[in-house]
This record gives structure tokens, sequence and C-alpha cells, in this order.
């Protein structure tokens, strides 16, 4: 290929998403990231290409649009890219739980002062379960949220954003705070479904996210919002840097782990 390709994220110059796509991309010359800022939903970067006149460039066929699911989109059953029209979306949650991963988060702690105890890749992985399990009822109720949510209506969190956990995780308080965000949608809105409706729903994370495989394979790592596991594992660990992690994570990141990663590689390519 010899025409430039435009690949439009999310998140800025220095984010996150920025490195692990540049990763992706290491050795094509002919590709162009473009970040376009914060998280806007699903359309958001295609509003970016209305509103900066880019509509000549949206109807080509040389640019594509990459993103997380944050519970836009469910997660496909196997580890894949999903490609709707000119949108990419990654298989995992977010672009943290790219980061997150059990050899690399023992490597780092080997080359730090304090390794907090944590002296095989074995005990990494009970600690990253401990923390998951924690997290479950949280993150079941999130899932749900982002399940039945409709435009412009609530939140999958009723915390200040990702990354903020509640003082309460236990399934009854996430149970009732949620209802309330969706109860405040409802009184105002034409939707016809009830309490059962989310109550049916989060059932179905709930079966997921108890099952024993879930955590022995470490699947939370693909359904869990990353910056709430990060935050958790954060608060495990006194006076522990994530944004070290981060660091270290994305400088030895290896893309050809993900599976819906080489598939990007290759629909760049092809």
């Amino acid at each position: 290929m010899s025409e430039i390709i435009t690949i439009y994220c999310e998140g800025q110059k220095e984010s996150h998403d920025i490195t692990i796509l540049n990763k992706v991309i290491d050795g094509l010359n002919n590709i162009l990231i473009k970040p376009i800022g914060g998280k806007l939903g699903s359309k958001a970067i295609v509003q970016y290409l209305e509103n900066n006149q880019e509509r000549e460039l949206s109807k080509s066929k040389d640019y594509l649009l990459f993103r997380d699911r944050d519970f836009d989109q469910p997660i496909p059953n196997k580890e894949r890219l999903i490609i709707e029209k000119k949108t990419c979306y990654s298989y995992r949650t977010t672009i943290e739980n790219y980061l997150l991963d059990v050899k690399t988060f023992f490597h780092f702690l080997q080359e730090q002062e304090n390794n907090y105890g944590i002296a095989t890749e074995e005990a990494v992985k009970t600690f990253f379960i401990k923390v998951a399990k924690e997290l479950q009822y949280y993150q079941a109720v999130r899932h749900s949220l982002g399940a039945l949510r409709f435009a412009n209506s609530f939140d999958t969190t009723w915390e200040k954003g990702s990354g903020t956990l509640p003082n309460a995780l236990d399934l009854g308080s996430c149970k009732a705070n949620a209802w309330q965000l969706i109860e405040k949608v409802l009184n105002k809105s034409n939707q016809q479904w009830t309490k059962k409706t989310f109550e049916t729903t989060l059932q179905e994370f709930l079966t997921l996210f108890e099952a024993q495989s879930f955590f022995d394979e470490l699947k939370f790592l693909v359904y869990y919002q990353g910056k709430d596991f990060a935050k958790a594992l954060s608060k495990e660990l006194p006076n522990f840097s994530i944004e070290n992690y981060y660091k270290y994570a994305k400088k030895n990141f290896d893309y050809t782990k993900y599976l819906d990663l080489v598939e990007l590689r290759a629909f760049i390519e092809n």
C-alpha cells in the first residue's frame, strides 16, 4: 500500500490508545494516527469528521476508526476484532485492559524496591483474582447498565466516572444505586421495561462473573473496566504508582499476544 491511511482513535496525543496503536502499526510507513480527545460514544469519530468538514475523507476507503467497547458494545463470545463499516472495536472492554497483564505486572514489581512480597507470577495471578472477586458485583452492574441504556439516558456508574470506586461494593448496594440511575430516566422517558428487566439482565452477568472459570482463566481482564481494576489494584498496594506501571507496560507491550490486535494489523495491511 502506498496511500496514507488515517486511524482515528479516542484519547490525547500521549494516551494509551496512541501507544498501543503505534505498536500495532510498527513498520508501516503509510499510517497516520489521529486522536480526537475524550470519549463521546460510538458516533464520536463520525461526529468529529463532520464537525471538522472532513466529509470527503469519511467517504473514502483510506481511514478507519478504532475504539474500545467501554459498555457501549457487548463483548464477543470469542476473542476477535469486530468491524462495523469503518469502525474497529477492540475485544476487551477498555484500552487499559491490554496493559493489565500478569507477567508484565510481575516483572514490573521485580524492578521496584518494594515488590509487596509478590515473588512469583502465580502470586500475581492470585492477587489479581482476589481483587477481581471484590469488584465482581460492581462490574456486573456496570455491564447491565451498559446493556440496557439507550441514547442520552443513564451512565454505567453512579460515581464520577471510571476509576472511581464506590465505598460499598456489595451486591445490594450496587443494585440499589444502579436502579436509582435507571429510575430517574424511566420517569422522564417512554421506555416500558421494568425493574424485572434490569434484574434479569443483571443475573446473566452475575452468572458469568461468579463462575470459577471466569477467575481461573482471567476473563475479568477482558470484561472488567480497566480503570476500575487498576484502581482496585492500587488500593491494595500502598504507594503503588499505576502511572509508572502503565509506562512500563506500554514500553514492553507486545500486541501479538492479543488476537484482535493481530487482526487489526492484518485489516490495516489489506
